[in-house]
């Protein structure tokens, strides 16, 4: 899986902490004020321009630069904070473009307080994209972020199948994505080699994803699968893709490709081909 961008999380917060940081990086940002009658307050390319300026800037005065930006050029400013808040029954929302944390988590809560009940705030995110996975049973879930609304998607279904097993997710949002960024994207890997160990004995099954080469993907997904099954094979070892294994008693099968729902289109009838007739999904994954 993709890593998700580093999100931001001051080590401060409040009024104080705001007037402390100014105090202490005043002179950067007045550097980089200082240069904002040169930028043609108003004009097209201000704010760009602008925000060029303070990407250079350290990321703990980033945002008052953003901000002042808009405000110079007459351009609103950006609105990055997210939430997702989820009830024990099952209810769940995601909030996106708010001015401030706040307000996002208000939102978040209030949109799921009407699907259920004893909703909370399970996951934060700004200037990225965010989903949530929920297991089966809606008792488990795994929230992740990414570059797009699609990777925040794999990203959060990898992570709770992980952990929990079979995963959804229908839920999904970008805020701010990419304004103001506190830290470049990280290069894509050349290679990430995932793998599908799986034995229809006892549907005991074993994965691995982000491996350097193929021999090393496989062999980690057949030591984790032997912990839990008695005739483990792999069934698929894909490098950059992603990977899915449907099954039905002593049926399997699995499906590769660039696209996860594709993947789990294969696996599911690669299965039914095998004979069989209930053919769910157990795994699926992406390893970017």
């Amino acid at each position: 899986m993709m890593q998700p961008p580093v999100l931001r999380v001051w080590a401060f917060d409040g009024k104080p902490a705001r007037k402390l940081r100014w105090t202490i990086f005043a002179l950067p940002l007045g550097i980089t004020f200082g240069l904002m009658p040169q930028l043609a307050r108003g004009q097209p390319g201000c704010y760009e321009s602008c925000q060029s300026l303070c990407s250079s800037r350290p990321y703990y005065v980033k945002e008052e630069c953003v901000d002042n930006c808009a405000r110079s050029c007459k351009q609103e400013p950006p609105k990055p904070y997210g939430a997702i808040a989820f009830g024990p029954t099952g209810a769940e929302a995601i909030s996106w473009g708010k001015e401030t944390q706040e307000e996002a988590d208000g939102d978040a809560l209030a949109s799921c307080g009407k699907r259920g009940t004893n909703c909370k705030t399970v996951f934060r995110y700004q200037y990225t994209c965010a989903a949530l996975a929920v297991a089966t049973g809606t008792q488990h879930y795994e929230a992740a972020t990414g570059y797009s609304e699609k990777d925040a998607e794999a990203n959060a279904t990898s992570r709770c199948q992980q952990k929990w097993g079979k995963c959804l997710t229908n839920l999904s949002a970008c805020s701010a994505r990419g304004a103001g960024r506190a830290y470049p994207p990280a290069p894509p890997k050349a290679i990430s080699w995932g793998a599908i160990a799986y034995s229809t004995a006892d549907m005991g099954a074993g994965w691995s994803m982000g491996k350097g080469d193929r021999p090393s993907a496989e062999k980690d997904a057949m030591n984790t699968c032997s912990q839990r099954g008695r005739a483990c094979v792999v069934r698929a070892a894909f490098n950059k893709q992603c990977g899915a294994l449907a099954a039905d008693r002593d049926f399997a099968g699995s499906g590769v490709s660039t696209d996860q729902r594709e993947a789990q289109r294969k696996a599911i009838d690669e299965c039914t081909k095998a004979g069989g007739t209930r053919c769910v999904l157990h795994i699926a994954f992406c390893s970017f």
